[in-house]
């Protein structure tokens, strides 16, 4: 490109001082100011007519190096992957965001259960020695009850829960409480404390299907299908919106000690169930008599497998978190792989991880785990 503008150059010149030259030969000797004027003009016409292109041919040098360079932009922008499994990282000193010391008071929590964080990053928690659910604001010191008592009674009216341990929302915004205590599954509205039972029947926990028997965990699709796990009856089971029974998806012997459940990203047919009696995470499929595979191995030399694994969360990539209970930890299993990472630990910690029971992310993938051992929720940010 630089060859032909050179080329144009020389040829504008070489045509320059040929014009020149007859012009020098044509003048008269004596100054004539009009001639002078006449000569030139078509000169300056001439040079114009000769740059024009120079230019236009300059602008689309120009235009073709940027499209180049933004072209080269565009593809190291999106031929760079993030893995992950290796780059996702979390501070090991927590800030605590929720609770101070057991207790029924609004800025306290008693043996808390579970946690769920919304797109605001605001916290819901199941505050199981309570009876309710606390709506805690990022950087509040107080709480809102918002489902259950604020002073922490127990019951089985609309108003009032009896040990909450899971809790999730559809996307209509409708809070869904497992009620363990009471064998049921409430709903709430946005703003109402008076819960609608959609999941078992008051005053019964028998084996139909119409009934809950210490339900523990519950998941909800786009399409608010309720999945329940229901531990006394070893079972998970499958509520439709507006359904007056629950259709049977697994049911074995070995979900007796089954406490977190969470359906497996990209499946429409699996899940992952905390086992606390075999100490792992099995992925079941609806319909099959034992587990397709599980997940207890770890990559750590001083606890190499899992203990007492209570509850799970998926980051958006994938990725499987596992409270691990009694070891006090937090660990990793990333995407196609059946060895874990540990990703926060307790190590006398300030404040305390011991006993971590439920964890879930903010927007911005930090990592918040609740501890039984401080009825706190720890926040760790990402690093």
């Amino acid at each position: 490109m630089h060859r032909g503008l050179l080329k144009i150059l020389i040829l504008f010149k070489q045509q320059l001082q040929l014009v020149q030259a007859q012009v020098h030969q044509q003048a008269p000797r004596q100054p004539v100011q009009v001639h002078r004027q006449a000569v030139l003009q078509p000169v300056q016409v001439h040079r114009q007519a000769v740059l024009q292109p120079v230019q236009v041919h300059q602008q689309a040098v120009l235009q073709v190096v940027q499209a180049r360079v933004h072209q080269q932009q565009v593809t190291t922008t999106t031929t760079t992957p993030f893995n992950s499994c290796k780059n996702l990282r979390w501070n090991q000193t927590g800030q605590i965001v929720a609770g101070t010391n057991s207790g029924s008071n609004a800025n306290q929590l008693k043996n808390p259960s579970c946690l769920y964080i919304d797109n605001n990053n605001t916290l819901y928690i199941c505050d199981y020695g309570n009876n309710r659910v606390q709506r805690w604001m990022q950087g509040g010191t107080n709480a809102t009850t918002v489902a259950g008592s604020s002073t922490g009674s127990s019951g089985s009216t609309s108003i009032l829960l009896n040990s909450p341990t899971d809790l999730t929302f559809d996307t209509n915004g409708f809070m869904y409480v497992v009620d363990n205590g009471n064998n049921r599954v409430q709903k709430f509205a946005l703003g109402s404390i008076n819960g609608t039972t959609v999941a078992g029947t008051i005053g019964s926990h028998s084996s139909a299907l119409t009934d809950l028997d210490e339900p523990t965990a519950i998941d909800i699709d786009n399409n608010s299908n309720m999945y329940i796990l229901d531990m006394g009856n070893t079972r998970l089971v499958k509520w439709a919106p507006n359904a007056i029974m629950g259709t049977l998806l697994i049911s074995d012997n070995s979900l007796n000690n089954v406490y977190g459940m969470i359906r497996m990203p990209n499946s429409s047919n699996q899940v992952y169930m905390c086992d606390e009696g075999s100490d792992e995470i099995h992925v079941w499929a609806y319909g099959a008599s034992s587990q397709n595979m599980s997940l207890q191995t770890v990559n750590d030399s001083q606890h190499n497998s899992l203990n007492n694994p209570t509850s799970m969360v998926l980051d958006p990539y994938g990725n499987l978190y596992v409270a691990d209970t009694d070891n006090d930890r937090v660990v990793m299993y990333c995407v196609n792989s059946t060895v874990g990472i540990v990703v926060a630990e307790d190590n006398n910690s300030v404040p305390s991880l011991q006993k971590p029971v439920a964890v879930a992310f903010d927007s911005d993938l930090n990592l918040y785990l609740v501890s039984t051992d401080s009825d706190q929720v720890v926040k760790l940010s990402r690093i």
